[in-house]
């Protein structure tokens, strides 16, 4: 059953990221409206409201002409519209990063637009079909035609919508903050089990835990975490998740770690395998590492010398500090208790060091000849140290990273105007260190002074 709905999710996952899934249910929905007026028209009740439409003119050439009329230019809405949805993600790919596209593709309001277009030539076709030749004024689906009057109207004002929101869509800026929301949902998500139990405050020694290795391989989609936790509590396990969401696991290698050794047992280690849905295709799940990954490319690709786009790349260098910050709030593992409060699943999220060194070292390697771009990494370590400052918990982590852009910034800045102007934030920064051995060497060769 599990193999079934690991098949299942797989599909499910390809149909709800494709930019046709809305436009598809909305158009069998108009279909299926279609249908029906044209059966309401020939009731008693559809004759009475008829009626009282007496305000329509029911003359078929008339009623036929509106219908004409609406398809045409409905179509060409249609045309015009995917026109621009090409564009915007052939522009979001060559100046922001490919990594953007699924995001741009599953908004909902484009999609639903585009299926409000296409239901709606649909439903007036429908009604074309309806009309036959030498039949009299009855025959004309007088509340179908007042119904494709106001879906017309409709998908006019939706354009114009719809112009405005994907004008807006390819913004930098707007992308930015979707990725930012998108991040902060997801790590609040992640999280929201860990400040509700305390049972990993005190360390728990994995290390000599035995690892088993993973059947399948690809991208890690989804953790089916409440089967894996009954698993746990039947067979009186302990497991360990050292990956997340998006990892790419090879198959034969160890990704969980267990305080029992199961791998003699097949049938087991099948039922904890099937826990675990895999893809060769990029994960589309979206996660904090994802929203931090994208930024960073967006600030990477915008520092490349056929966009050279600074001012994207410091906004984005913005938003990273923001999630650093939240990060650094919500460190803590995380875990599932069964009914005895014994601990079954441990989660830990991805250290601190390594998110920085993944994601602001790209930015760090292409823009350490931009002073601007050298002196807001550099800003972006302060506000965090500034945040570390009661806790000294990430505090030489953080020195590390100022350190390796000191000593870019010191091969690639020349100007001594710009040294002095990095030499003036590392002053700053020297400040949140207590003893001359932490403290950063200035770009003029000054030793720190205490």
């Amino acid at each position: 059953m599990n193999r079934l709905y690991k098949r299942f999710y797989q599909v499910f996952l390809s149909v709800s990221s494709s930019i046709a899934l809305w436009p598809t249910v909305i158009a069998a929905l108009f279909l299926l409206l279609g249908f029906f007026t044209f059966y309401f028209e020939r009731t008693p009740a559809g004759i009475y409201l008829e009626k009282q439409l007496g305000f329509i003119n029911s003359e078929p050439e008339n009623a036929r002409l509106i219908l004409n009329t609406v398809v045409s230019g409905i179509i060409s809405l249609l045309v015009f519209s995917f026109s621009m949805v090409m564009i915007v993600l052939g522009q979001a790919t060559s100046h922001l990063s490919p990594r953007v596209i699924p995001g741009l593709i599953s908004q909902k309001t484009n999609q639903v637009v585009l299926g409000i277009y296409v239901g709606t030539i649909l439903y007036t076709l429908i009604l074309i079909l309806s009309f036959k030749p030498g039949e009299e004024n009855t025959s004309v689906p007088v509340l179908g035609v007042l119904l494709t009057v106001l879906f017309g109207i409709t998908c006019v004002s939706l354009f114009v919508y719809f112009i405005h929101t994907i004008s807006r869509a390819i913004k930098p800026d707007t992308i930015l903050t979707r990725i930012y929301k998108a991040s902060q949902a997801a790590l609040r998500k992640e999280v929201q089990g860990t400040s509700e139990n305390q049972a990993l405050r005190t360390a728990m020694n994995t290390e000599k835990w035995f690892e088993l290795p993973s059947k399948e391989g690809g991208y890690l989609r989804q953790i089916e975490i409440e089967n894996l936790n009954r698993i746990a509590k039947r067979e009186d396990l302990m497991i360990e998740i050292p990956v997340s969401i998006g990892k790419f696991i090879v198959p034969g290698l160890p990704f969980l770690r267990l305080n029992k050794d199961i791998r003699e047992n097949e049938s087991l280690h099948d039922a904890i395998q099937d826990c675990f849905i895999f893809s060769l295709e990029e994960v589309l799940v979206f996660s904090f590492e994802t929203g931090l990954r994208q930024i960073s490319e967006v600030a990477v690709k915008a520092l490349s010398p056929g966009i050279n786009d600074p001012g994207t790349a410091l906004s984005a260098i913005d938003f990273l500090t923001l999630l650093f910050l939240q990060r650094m709030e919500a460190i803590a593992p995380n875990c599932l208790l069964d009914e005895h409060q014994q601990v079954r699943i441990i989660k830990h999220p991805t250290p601190l060091q390594d998110l920085l060194y993944r994601f602001l070292t790209p930015i760090r390697t292409y823009g350490k000849a931009d002073v601007m771009v050298v002196r807001k990494l550099l800003l972006c370590l302060n506000h965090l140290l500034y945040a570390d400052l009661q806790n000294q918990a990430h505090t030489v982590v953080l020195s590390e990273q100022i350190k390796a852009i000191r000593d870019d910034a010191d091969q690639s800045l020349q100007n001594p105007k710009d040294r002095d102007q990095i030499d003036l934030v590392l002053q700053d920064l020297n400040q949140h260190f207590h003893t001359s051995a932490d403290k950063i060497t200035l770009l003029s060769g000054t030793p720190a002074h205490a």
